[in-house]
């Protein structure tokens, strides 16, 4: 099965949710020696020619030892459909595909990374399926999404479900994850304080505030 070159693959890593049921910024989470946000960076960044930070418009990142382009939403609160159409947007001149995560993944595998774009082929999206809803930011894109994505968009629909109705998606299910990952790293996002406990545990770390 043949694959996009790295060369041609950037990453979208969509920073600025208001982490409200966390209580905490998400990307500043300690997660080990390490935020989760250089966590999910420094696992993404081998698979990638270029990392976007999908940003809120006025928002601090932590120190990250690693390259990336910053990209802040161009009004206040604009939505995970138009930040994902941003980012996809920013790169089209050179990339054929992106990988989109939540800097809330810290889980997530080279391995995963790489079967889903191994997956896209024609496509226009590969994205997981988990207890039977669409992971539309645990997914891989083609640039010929983009144009749907706009539609929908500028037809005045920010759903990001909507976003991604009308593409011509490969949809993965958690069988077809655990053979490359038994964890579902990839599905396991911190959302909530026992989220995220569970996710150091998984990894084996101690929690920051517990030890």
């Amino acid at each position: 099965m043949t694959t996009i070159p790295i060369s041609k693959r950037a990453a979208l890593i969509v920073c600025g949710g208001e982490s409200r049921r966390m209580g905490r910024a998400k990307p500043h989470l300690p997660f080990g020696d390490e935020t989760m946000l250089a966590r999910v960076v420094r696992i993404v960044s081998p698979t990638v020619d270029e990392v976007v930070l999908l940003t809120a418009k006025t928002q601090e990142l932590p120190e990250l030892p690693f390259d990336y382009t910053e990209l802040p939403d161009r009004v206040e609160q604009q939505g995970p459909a138009a930040a994902l159409y941003e980012g996809l947007k920013s790169v089209s001149g050179w990339a054929e595909a992106v990988v989109v995560l939540g800097c809330d993944l810290p889980l997530v595998t080279e391995e995963t990374i790489e079967f889903l774009f191994a997956q896209l082929q024609n496509h226009e999206a590969v994205i997981p399926r988990h207890e039977g809803l669409p992971q539309p930011l645990s997914a891989v894109y083609s640039m010929q999404a983009l144009e749907k994505l706009e539609n929908v968009l500028y037809s005045g629909n920010q759903r990001l479900l909507s976003c991604i109705e009308p593409l011509d998606t490969r949809w993965v299910e958690p069988r077809e994850l655990s053979a490359v990952d038994p964890r579902l790293g990839i599905l396991h996002n911190i959302n909530t304080p026992d989220a995220y406990r569970e996710a150091l545990a998984i990894a084996g770390l101690t929690h920051p505030l517990e030890d």
